[in-house]
This record gives structure tokens, C-alpha cells and sequence, in this order.
């Protein structure tokens, strides 16, 4: 009887460890399951930041890049509109770049130049937390003084962004060489001096 009793005990020490052993193991399979939702769902949601943050970039690239490309002569004479557009578009390291700019253009506006431009397609091609570089084409309509009829042309261009503030500015542009018109004065299409960004 004694060793019957005994059995029993031990047989319900053994189900009693076993019972254990399945909660710890349910419990630590929820934890490694949760874990790993949570990570998911942090993925998840940096993908999103991410393409939030491309979106928005490319947004102030397009409207920078028209800003740029812009020279209008009847609205804008002294490019006052243009300056103030421009130095809200920029970070800090293109003040200077947009001061002498303006200039520039400026003197177009005396002789009845005017230009648009617009893009008609970009790119992110790098990204990371606060920098991003776009691949931008731009296409241009001009007309130098005394031209009857409006050139059309096309430039290319790197832009590279920053976050400042929760805003993409642009921190510098680069003309990558593939363009017709731009820059060409018998064509009526000015072109833009260049910047390189730091370390670029």
C-alpha cells in the first residue's frame, strides 16, 4: 500500500513538474511572440517614417527646383519673390549661393528675360535618418530679350536634402552635365551656378 502511495507521489510530483515546465514554456513563447511583434511592428513603422520622409523630400526638391528655374520678368522684376522662396527652400550653407544668384538673375529681369521651369521626373537615390540626395530632370521654357518664340531645354541635376527642423531643405545641387538649352545664351535659358555640398 505504502509503495502504491509512493507511486502516486511521485507520479503527481512528475505531472505537477511537467505542468510547470508547459507554463514556463508558454510563458516564454509569448514573450519571444511579443518581442518579436513589437519588433515588427517598430520596422514597420521606420519603413513608414522613411517613405514619409522620401515623399516630403521630393515634394521640396520639385518645388525648389521650380523656384530655381524660375525668371519672371513682368511679376518678379527684382527677384524679390524669387530671393524669399529660395531662402526658404535652402538650409544656411546656400545663402551666400542664393544672394548671388539673384543677382544674376536679376539682370535678366532688366533685359525682359524670362524662364520656367518644372520637374518631370526625380528619384531618391540615397536616403538615410536626415540627408537625402535626388536625381532630378528638369524641363524649360525661355525666352531672351527680343526672342519672339520660347526655347525649350533640360537640365539634370543631383539635390541633396536635409532635415532641419522637421523640413527638407536643400543644402546643395549639382548639374550632372546632361542638359540642352540651360546655360546657353543664344538659347534664352540661363543656367544656375552650381554648389557642392561638403564632403560631396
Amino acid at each position: 500500500m505504502r509503495k502504491i502511495e509512493q507511486v502516486r507521489t511521485t507520479y503527481a510530483v512528475a505531472a505537477a513538474a511537467l505542468v510547470v515546465a508547459v507554463a514556463v514554456g508558454l510563458g516564454l513563447g509569448a514573450w519571444h511572440f511579443a518581442a518579436a511583434r513589437d519588433d515588427i511592428r517598430a520596422t514597420a513603422a521606420h519603413l513608414d517614417a522613411q517613405a514619409a520622409d522620401r515623399d516630403a523630400a521630393l515634394k521640396a526638391c520639385a518645388g525648389f527646383l521650380a523656384t530655381a528655374y524660375t525668371v519672371d520678368a513682368v511679376n518678379d522684376k527684382g527677384m524679390a519673390k524669387w530671393n524669399d522662396a529660395m531662402t526658404a527652400a535652402t538650409a544656411d550653407t546656400l545663402k551666400e549661393q542664393v544672394r548671388q544668384t539673384k543677382a544674376m538673375l536679376s539682370l535678366l529681369t532688366e533685359a525682359d528675360a524670362s524662364m520656367t521651369g518644372a520637374v518631370s521626373d526625380s528619384a531618391v537615390i540615397s536616403q538615410n535618418d536626415n540627408l537625402i540626395r535626388i536625381l532630378a530632370v528638369v524641363k524649360l521654357t525661355g525666352r531672351a530679350p527680343g526672342q519672339n518664340d520660347p526655347t525649350n531645354g533640360s537640365v539634370t541635376e543631383y539635390v541633396d536634402l536635409m532635415k532641419v527642423d522637421g523640413q527638407w531643405k536643400v543644402f546643395g545641387y549639382k548639374d550632372i552635365g546632361t542638359k540642352s538649352g540651360a546655360g546657353q545664351t543664344e538659347a534664352g535659358l540661363p543656367g544656375l551656378p552650381a554648389t557642392q555640398p561638403p564632403g560631396k
